[in-house]
């Protein structure tokens, strides 16, 4: 098949990594896939993806900008077009009329409606929460997936000069208000336990703050970005997602992939896949440190607690299962 990606983010997070990855695969498998993206986007394409560049700093209802994009498109035939997230799905629907290509619609996160993709015949949801918002015969479930790779054990304590009498837990993601890290820290303050926590953004020097607050047998310590999330994670003795929201959590998928035990708040993908003993309420600080202080003291019943869970991940959340879902999606569309 000949299949065209469009995105219009700007960004570099888990929507475009889920592009670079599905493109990726589809050349592999021996498809042709062409990226219709900002050319800050395309530049972190790998060889084998064709590229068309738009300014995608333009507003989606730009006249201009609606008008490249269906010259663009014109130059081929594709077999499928698809458009990933907000921006692209609306820009692509403004000019539905004008193409006799079938359209596939992702929906990557939570948004206040969702009438935009109600409109399409086929639609792809990163999970079953957003297919239940979406509410349309054509929402299709399809899990992101990551590629299964080696991870290395860590020994954390020595690596970051952690007290050897306590147990080592390890959080990742941006450090934004989404993520509540700020929420993490309060949940463990006090409680004998060293944190790791690798990210980046914004809410760095808010975090450092309260970290410099803490009492003092609870060791925190911000490490920055990590280019190998999953030995962290692997290495420590949970991991836990504190988030306000998620559309589909990449850290969650990590974490699953390389056996971390994990704790998470009630958001997608965590609440569709881990047991309910492992799911706190969002924003609760109190459930989310007694769970915690419980699970620390139990490792075995959490180990116990996970093994259907990482099981199912080596099923279903795989690079490779997404691909051919994905795949199969686009050849019952022709």
């Amino acid at each position: 098949m000949f299949i065209c990606q469009v995105i219009a983010s700007r960004g570099n997070g888990g929507l475009e990594k889920h592009i670079r990855d599905l493109s990726s695969c589809l050349v592999a498998q021996g498809h042709r896939v062409l990226v219709i993206a900002d050319v800050k986007f395309l530049m972190t394409l790998p060889d084998g993806i064709e590229k068309q560049s738009l300014n995608m700093r333009m507003s989606r209802r730009n006249p201009w900008l609606l008008l490249q994009l269906y010259l663009k498109l014109r130059l081929y035939k594709f077999d499928v077009i698809h458009a990933h997230a907000d921006k692209a799905a609306n820009m692509l629907w403004s000019i539905k009329v004008l193409l006799n290509t079938p359209i596939v619609a992702t929906v990557h996160n939570i948004k206040s409606q969702f009438k935009l993709y109600q409109r399409f015949a086929h639609v792809i949801c990163v999970s079953r929460h957003l297919a239940t918002l979406v509410n349309t015969p054509g929402a299709e479930v399809i899990y992101n997936g990551i590629q299964k790779t080696y991870f290395k054990q860590l020994d954390l304590k020595a690596q970051y000069h952690l007290p050897d009498n306590k147990p080592v837990i390890c959080a990742v993601g941006r450090l934004v208000p989404a993520k509540g890290f700020d929420v993490l820290l309060q949940a463990i303050d006090g409680l004998d336990v060293s944190l790791i926590i690798a990210g980046e953004g914004p809410q760095s020097a808010e975090l450092k703050n309260s970290i410099a607050h803490m009492q003092a047998n609870t060791h925190v310590i911000l490490i920055g970005h990590y280019e190998r999330p999953l030995d962290l994670m692997c290495s420590a003795d949970g991991v836990v997602i504190s988030s306000r929201r998620e559309g589909f959590s990449y850290v969650f998928n990590e974490a699953l992939i390389c056996g971390a035990n994990i704790l998470s708040t009630n958001v997608p993908v965590a609440n569709e896949v881990l047991p309910s003993a492992l799911i706190v309420p969002i924003n609760d600080v109190t459930m989310l440190r007694q769970k915690l202080i419980a699970l620390l003291q139990a490792p075995s019943y959490w180990d116990e607690l996970m093994k259907d869970v990482q099981q199912f991940a080596q099923k279903e959340m795989t690079l490779a299962q997404m691909t051919k879902k994905t795949i199969n999606l686009y050849q019952r569309m022709q």
